[in-house]
């Protein structure tokens, strides 16, 4: 009875094992070769900045990373218009707040395109396809979330580069938020298996007019 029960925990593990091993591995295959330096990633027209909490009016101390690698990005001259992808949910704006501190760090207004329906990853790669007509970009976000982000966007079709930041504190959150991703990464199988939609929205030319006005 015994050596029953430690077989089933066994084949159990190996399961589990499985079921989260192999996503990452697939993950990482996606990205591992697209991740780079402000300085080392190609030069593309358009930059993602994937969405994260706004703290009030200020971007929480994640998202703000996330603008000043996108930030440095422009000032570099290696993108001409940046996507700034998050929630809206009545008075809350991450994008209205990305935009805002992206401005006040010196970028055009009118090289900024909001994004209202990126409530996810998947969601914003894919939004980036299908709405603003985007093929190819550099996605930006912390290290931890930026495989994730790149194999997201190559899966559905956008070729991505990313650059991430690395400086957050390395403090409880940020090793919660990097476990995390390993659901996440079984969760973006998933949604690849299954051919999941993102969210609809008629198609829109913003990017394509911040690029004839850069």
């Amino acid at each position: 009875m015994r050596r029953a029960l430690v077989s089933v925990v066994v084949v159990l593990a190996v399961l589990v094992g499985l079921a989260a091993g192999i996503p990452s591995l697939v993950v990482w295959l996606e990205s591992h070769t697209r991740i780079d330096s402000i300085d080392d990633v190609p030069a593309r027209d358009v930059t993602l900045v994937m969405g994260a909490a706004m703290w009030g009016n200020a971007p929480s101390p994640y998202l703000q990373k996330r603008l000043d690698v996108a930030a440095a990005l422009y000032s570099a001259g290696k993108t001409k218009v940046i996507i700034v992808s998050g929630t809206r949910d009545g008075g809350y704006s991450e994008p209205d707040g990305m935009k805002a501190a992206l401005v006040a760090a010196g970028i055009p207004a009118n090289q900024i395109v909001p994004d209202y329906g990126g409530n996810n990853t998947f969601s914003s790669c894919g939004r980036a396809r299908d709405v603003f007509g985007v093929t190819s970009l550099i996605v930006v976000s912390q290290t931890y979330h930026l495989p994730r982000a790149i194999a997201s966007c190559q899966m559905l079709g956008v070729d991505a580069a990313g650059v991430g930041d690395d400086t957050i504190d390395h403090d409880l959150r940020y090793w919660g938020y990097r476990a995390r991703e390993v659901g996440g990464n079984m969760k973006l199988l998933y949604d690849i298996v299954t051919h999941r939609s993102v969210p609809y929205e008629a198609p829109s030319d913003a990017v394509q007019q911040a690029l004839a006005h850069h």
